[in-house]
């Protein structure tokens, strides 16, 4: 497969609908998981690559933001089911760095630094003047 096309899953719904190269989706495309979960973005051999925005099976965006090799990388915005939300840093899939965790109500929750999705507080740097 080289161009543009679309591929089906047995039962004969859409599974890919987009750009390949070599046989691998490549370029832009939607791709629809088998829960009804979709992507729409980037891909690179074969994988999510890019810019994206993948969306539940109901419409609603669940993930907005960066990925590279299939993971959450670089920032992106994460929305739970329940209307709270994430926005900041990702590392391997996970919430790393700086990011803010919101209430639905758009209230902050908790706005600091994250270690592999753990909330590891608020940093504080302090500035000490240092005579030599």
């Amino acid at each position: 497969m080289h161009g543009k096309g679309i591929e089906y899953y047995s039962i004969g719904n859409i599974k890919y609908k987009g750009d390949y190269i070599n046989g691998k989706y490549e370029g832009n495309g939607k791709y629809i998981y088998e829960d009804g979960e979709y992507y729409i973005g980037q891909l690179k051999n074969g994988l999510r690559n890019g810019k994206g925005i993948l969306y539940y099976s109901n419409g609603n965006i669940k993930y907005e933001g960066d990925y590279i090799n299939d993971k959450r990388e670089g920032n992106g915005k994460y929305i739970y089911e329940n209307g709270e939300y994430y926005i900041g840093e990702w590392k391997n899939d996970l919430f790393h760095g700086k990011g803010i965790l919101y209430f639905s109500n758009g209230k902050i929750k908790k706005d600091g630094y994250w270690i592999n999705a753990e909330f590891s507080g608020y940093l504080k740097f302090m500035f000490y003047n240092i005579h030599l």
